[in-house]
């Protein structure tokens, strides 16, 4: 057998393509050992911080626990931003390439420029992070691998929570490497560009409003009869130029005559009344709760306010607090589902977090009025409308 395949190699034509063959083998290797090298070579710390611009976040991860702990095991830049292996590895390289892009037109020439740019970097990593179910974080950490038991009592709960509805480590731990965004700019733009959208639009028969803002009971008042809260339901009855006339209705408790709420039991801030404006308010008749034994009452009041800062609409009010709250409550840990909890309850929930949240008061106020509005026990059409 080995004296044919001698015979065959040595024929003047198969002599030919066995070199080209042979060639063949030894360019793929060489090639294949260049590109493994230089794959190797670019996914090392000291490569992924040899730019000027990777002078912020190697500070901030040299503060972490994945850089310096007890253990000595150290998480290197590509060990949180490569896969392993394969078709994902491949992708995560050829993606880098807009780096050295950026690198060249000075994107991030300053740390200005990155603090500029973090949020959106940032939520590039969150977005991929999540699609993948967290893939790098898992080659190190694994559900399957944890003593859940001798964990601390917040991580315990955190982590059964997310094992029984397929939650990812990205959902918890941003931040974990590298310094949090500041979201305050975005939730501010944001809300700018609600505001020109709102402007735009034609106002019909219903709008609401925006943000919280006083209200009077004569057109161009000098004298605040009252506060409107966010996404408070207006019924227009007259503009005039730039003001509207419109009834804010809801329901008020028995005891407390100043406040408007949006359903009744529900407290769910709609409007605030000044003494005078009470006894302008008209009170059907009440009913009382069995669960509470409170008595509610029907209220409507008429109004003047500004034609800013209202929309004909309440769904870009409830997408812009939505993606708050999301922004906001999910970067410590998967946010909850609205219906998650009672409209009441959510005051509680949004009270005990505020700590922790970059959200204003306003800001606050907007949200926690989309939760209630979308909790367990409230529908639209049980919602006033909204």
């Amino acid at each position: 057998m080995f004296k044919r395949i001698w015979g065959w190699l040595r024929r003047p034509s198969s002599l030919a393509w066995s070199v080209v063959f042979l060639l063949g083998i030894v360019v793929a290797v060489g090639g294949w050992g260049v590109a493994h090298t230089a794959m190797t070579a670019t996914s090392s710390n000291e490569f992924c911080v040899s730019c000027h611009e990777m002078g912020t976040p190697l500070a901030e991860y040299q503060k972490t626990v994945h850089y310096q702990n007890p253990t000595g095991v150290r998480a290197g830049c590509s060990d949180c931003h490569v896969p392993e292996t394969g078709w994902p590895y491949l992708q995560a390289k050829v993606r880098a390439s807009k780096d050295l892009y950026h690198h060249l037109i000075g994107t991030l020439a300053t740390p200005e420029d990155y603090e500029e740019h973090r949020l959106e970097m940032a939520q590039a990593v969150w977005d991929r992070m999540k699609a993948n179910d967290s893939s790098e974080c898992r080659s190190c950490h694994a559900f399957d691998a944890m003593t859940v038991d001798a964990q601390k009592q917040e991580a315990q709960k955190r982590h059964t929570e997310a094992m029984e509805t397929g939650g990812t480590c990205i959902d918890c731990h941003k931040g974990i490497a590298h310094s949090l965004p500041d979201m305050k700019k975005a939730f501010a733009r944001a809300f700018e560009e609600l505001k020109e959208t709102a402007a735009d639009a034609d106002l019909e028969d219903t709008a609401y409003t925006l943000e919280t803002m006083p209200f009077y009971l004569e057109q161009g008042g000098d004298q605040k009869a009252g506060q409107l809260l966010p996404a408070t339901e207006l019924k227009i009855t007259e503009q005039s130029g730039d003001w509207l006339k419109a009834t804010v209705s809801g329901w008020r408790q028995e005891g407390a005559e100043s406040v408007i709420y949006g359903a009744p039991g529900q407290r769910i801030l709609t409007a605030v009344m000044a003494k005078p404006t009470v006894e302008q308010a008209e009170v059907g008749e009440g009913k009382v709760l069995p669960e509470t034994g409170q008595t509610w009452m029907p209220v409507s009041v008429d109004v003047w306010l500004p034609q800013e800062s209202v929309t004909a609409s309440i769904e870009p009010v409830w997408s812009y607090a939505e993606s708050i709250y999301q922004g906001d409550c999910a970067t410590c840990h998967t946010a909850h589902t609205p219906n998650h909890f009672l409209a009441n309850q959510w005051i509680g929930q949004l009270k005990s977090m505020e700590r922790f949240s970059q959200l204003s008061k306003e800001q606050n106020r907007l949200v926690l009025k989309f939760l209630q509005y979308h909790a367990k026990d409230m529908t639209q059409t049980a919602a006033a409308g909204h």
